[in-house]
């Protein structure tokens, strides 16, 4: 088994063709395509940004591109992956030698370790989530054919686990996330919203709860980046990239990126972008009204199914109310703004972007309506009365915002 510190080279694949290879340097790290992969008419580059060149793609002063970091873990999985590598934060190819073979996406690393001794996952009803968790915290997984998952928040990747038919499909992936010590309910809040969501008109990552044999909840999230082909018999992997990766940033900079940032690289990046805006404009919408101050710029992604060439936004997921743990303000600028956005402003922004102002009105007048009936499922999440107090009228606030009315 290599140690992934000493791994000076990775082959790179893009769905189940061979890309190019990833090479540490003396100054940072270098990618190259290699011919065959540039004579396929399949895909035209690795990456939104990593278009075929017969040029390396070569970097000075980080260990990684920001798309190649972008898929590493966060959070509580990233401390565990140093502590068991044993290796500084900065030094992003280590990690990703360990962890970059089941990744979010169609793009990945060949394995460098040997994965025949996976242990038999158990059964739902034989654990406790958080005891479990822990557990894995431990050692590192991903040598034991654990999915590598980005985001901050606890969770494990259900492939660990041993889920009765009944609650997860086969031929489906999944993600599974617990509450963290810091934010109580979590789950709950975010099951709730995403059901709003969906109410709202929009697209969403599909979710359910379950729980384990202590009854501790948890919420398992279908991945739409994975999808079961029954005419060739093979999961499918569809290309994904959160806003940071198609912006070429790093995952540190996802609360610094503007939407206005994000709606330009989508705009360079899609034949049709006015469609995918408007989507992503309620979405931010939808968020504002919610209180959600967590839609940052890995919260935000672009998919291309199966190799095809029509970009897209992905269902929308890590829907939550942050305003109920006294986060008041969106996660990324809007013109500038990170509160009291305004009807005028969203219409203008739109304008910009080539969304006639008679669909954004529109846009606008049924979220308002549909978030105006179904809000008092946001109820369900369980919560002091005094934070649901000042929820409602947080939300009254920006219903009358985006309204156009003054409040």
């Amino acid at each position: 088994m290599a140690d992934p510190r000493h791994v000076k080279e990775l082959r790179i694949f893009r769905s189940d063709i061979e890309a190019g290879k990833l090479k540490r340097t003396s100054r940072g790290c270098s990618f190259e395509f290699q011919s065959s992969f540039l004579a396929n008419s399949r895909f035209d580059g690795l990456s939104y940004q990593m278009k075929k060149a017969v040029h390396p793609f070569n970097i000075e002063g980080n260990n990684l591109h920001p798309f190649f970091a972008g898929l590493l873990p966060e959070g509580l999985r990233l401390k565990s992956l140093l502590r068991n590598i044993k290796t500084s934060p900065d030094d992003l190819f280590s990690l990703f030698v360990a962890s970059g073979n089941r990744v979010i996406g169609d793009v990945y690393a060949d394995s460098m370790f040997d994965t025949d001794d996976w242990p038999i996952a158990p059964k739902l009803n034989q654990i406790d989530f958080y005891d479990y968790l822990a557990e894995i915290l431990t050692r590192n997984t991903y040598l034991q054919g654990e999915d590598t998952i980005s985001g901050v928040q606890e969770k494990i990747s259900a492939s660990m686990i041993n889920f009765p038919v009944n609650i997860a499909k086969s031929r489906y992936c999944y993600i599974l996330k617990l509450n963290p010590k810091d934010k109580p309910n979590l789950i709950e809040n975010e099951f709730c919203c995403m059901r709003l969501a969906e109410l709202c008109g929009i697209e969403v990552a599909k979710t359910k709860l379950v729980k384990d044999k202590n009854h501790n909840l948890g919420l398992l999230v279908e991945r739409f980046d994975r999808k079961w082909d029954e005419s060739r018999k093979k999961m499918l992997m569809h290309h994904q990239e959160d806003a940071c990766q198609f912006l070429n940033r790093y995952p540190a900079d996802k609360y610094i990126i503007s939407m206005n940032d994000i709606a330009k690289g989508i705009e360079r990046i899609s034949s049709a972008p006015a469609a995918i805006l408007i989507k992503l404009i309620r979405i931010f919408c939808f968020s504002y009204l919610l209180g959600n101050g967590d839609l940052h710029a890995k919260n935000i992604s672009l998919v291309t199914f199966d190799g095809g060439s029509f970009v897209n936004l992905t269902p929308a997921y890590d829907l939550i109310s942050t305003y109920i743990y006294g986060d008041h303000k969106m996660a990324n600028k809007f013109d500038g703004k990170d509160d009291n956005i305004r009807r005028s402003a969203v219409i203008n922004f739109g304008a910009r972007f080539g969304i006639l102002k008679k669909a954004m009105e529109h846009m606008l007048d049924k979220l308002i309506s549909d978030f105006a009936k179904h809000n008092e499922l946001l109820t369900n999440i369980p919560m002091e009365e005094k934070s649901h107090h000042h929820l409602q009228r947080m939300i009254e606030k920006r219903l009358a915002d985006l309204g156009g009315l003054e409040k």
